[in-house]
């Protein structure tokens, strides 16, 4: 009787030790712990679902029936031009024109796109749209088809702006960038992720651009030069920085619930083939191991990513760029490493945990270094614009920018890049002022070739 009291007591004591190591593991397995972590970005009140990124927009707010409208007409028109004469634009408004072109073809397109423009101009006095259609099943097939118009629109305004100024109209030309950059800030409204972010930030460097050529050699009016750059200062770079990268993490996670609701492995093993290796890779991981917990050990290694990027751009600029660098190395030592792999000539094997994380997450460090650029170009148009205020009441421009405070400007501005105050040198009819850029060098006030790249962020005028 002892003997099987001794048994059972045994056995007992070994099935609850199991189930004790069970719970545990069940409890710190990475299903678990994404659970965990969307329930605290939850609490703090984080985008965890699409719902979360968008929502309701009443319809008297919401312009989205006017932009497809726009873009419409702009389809139809662009058919009736062949490709050289739309390209036309392009050299009309580049800084340094590279091929011959007919200016009657510019102002051809012009005229014929001007309908598309005024329908545009009716949707940007909404403060709302949806462009993008949510309800695809697979959320890697979401598409932005509307970016590429939207850009198109850019041009067409800067070409008008342009054209504007050779005839006279000098506001007018402002007006036709004034309403480019309304563009960039609506487009905030709707989320698109790091590519919506970096569409926003090419309209508005071009918007820019054209600004900076408008102004180059002519005067506006002072209305014209306060409605720019109310505009220009209303675009919160970083809150749509940060908005983006709340948008990937939402993307990632409907992501990965989707491979583990539908996603086969098979089907798996070929969307996170990037290597473009043929005939044939497999991922030995992916059919070895729990699809489920395999996806959420990426999920959770990307949510944490999300995480520490967030902070980054939260701290906002001068971007600490030393932590950036030491978290996206962290990032490609642990996930981002090349996988380790055997040729079996017609087959490729690897194994490779980590393919989801590779195949949803991107890397950021252009994405701030373009955005340290916005904030250049943002600071440097708001300086351009005081000095010329500034001229326009003392007949001259002042010898250093802290003669702009308080009256012009509330403070000399920072360059995004290293923290100290944009550089500033009065010409003899005109002035420069530029931000260091990407290269982290202070080269004078000389653009790099290929600009961004190397070399300043520039403005300059001659007059």
């Amino acid at each position: 009787m002892k003997r099987w009291v001794r048994f059972v007591v045994g056995l007992v004591s070994i099935l609850l030790l199991l189930s004790l190591v069970g719970h545990k593991l069940r409890q710190n397995s990475p299903s678990r712990q994404v659970q965990k972590e969307l329930t605290r970005l939850q609490q703090l009140g984080e985008p965890v679902k699409i719902s979360d990124l968008l929502p309701p927009v009443p319809i008297n707010r919401d312009g989205t029936l006017l932009y497809r409208y726009a873009i419409a007409q702009l389809e139809l028109t662009e058919k009736k031009f062949p490709r050289p004469v739309l390209d036309s634009v392009y050299e009309f408004i580049s800084r340094k024109t590279t091929v011959a072109f007919n200016p009657a073809n510019v102002q051809k397109v012009l005229q014929e796109t001007e309908p598309a423009l005024q329908t545009l101009r009716k949707a940007l006095n909404y403060p709302h749209m949806r462009m993008t259609d949510w309800s695809v099943e697979n959320p890697m097939a979401i598409a932005f088809p509307h970016f590429s118009k939207f850009r198109e629109f850019a041009r067409l305004l800067v070409a008008e702006g342009k054209w504007r100024k050779q005839q006279g109209d000098v506001d007018g030309a402002v007006e036709s960038h004034l309403t480019a950059l309304k563009l960039v800030r609506r487009m905030g409204d709707e989320p698109s992720g790091v590519i919506g972010f970096l569409v926003q930030g090419a309209i508005f460097t071009t918007s820019i651009h054209g600004l900076q050529q408008i102004l180059s050699d002519v005067d506006a009016s002072p209305q014209s030069y306060r409605a720019i750059l109310a505009e220009i200062l209303a675009w919160d770079i970083d809150r749509d920085f940060v908005k983006a990268i709340q948008s990937e993490r939402v993307f990632t996670i409907i992501a990965c619930d989707w491979m583990k609701r539908k996603a086969s492995r098979k089907l798996l093993n070929k969307v996170t083939n990037t290597s473009g290796y043929t005939p044939f890779q497999l991922n030995l991981a992916i059919w070895l191991k729990s699809k489920n917990a395999m996806i959420a050990h990426n999920e959770l290694k990307s949510l944490n990513y999300y995480e520490a990027v967030l902070n980054l751009v939260r701290e906002g600029e001068p971007y600490d760029w030393k932590k950036l660098n030491q978290l996206e190395e962290q990032w490609q030592r642990e996930v981002s490493r090349p996988a380790k792999g055997l040729n079996l000539g017609g087959v490729h094997l690897i194994w490779d945990e980590n393919v989801v994380a590779k195949l949803l997450v991107p890397s950021f460090t252009q994405t701030f270094l373009k955005a340290a650029n916005f904030h250049a170009l943002q600071r440097l148009t708001q300086v351009a614009i005081a000095l010329r205020l500034y001229r326009r009441e003392n007949g001259r421009y002042p010898e250093t920018l802290q003669e702009l405070v308080p009256q012009y400007l509330p403070s000399v501005p920072l360059d995004p890049f290293d923290g100290k105050p944009l550089r500033y040198e009065r010409l003899r009819n005109g002035f420069k002022i530029w931000s260091i850029g990407q290269d982290f060098k202070d080269n004078g006030g000389v653009e790099g070739r290929p600009a961004w790249v190397t070399g300043d962020v520039v403005w300059e005028t001659v007059k």
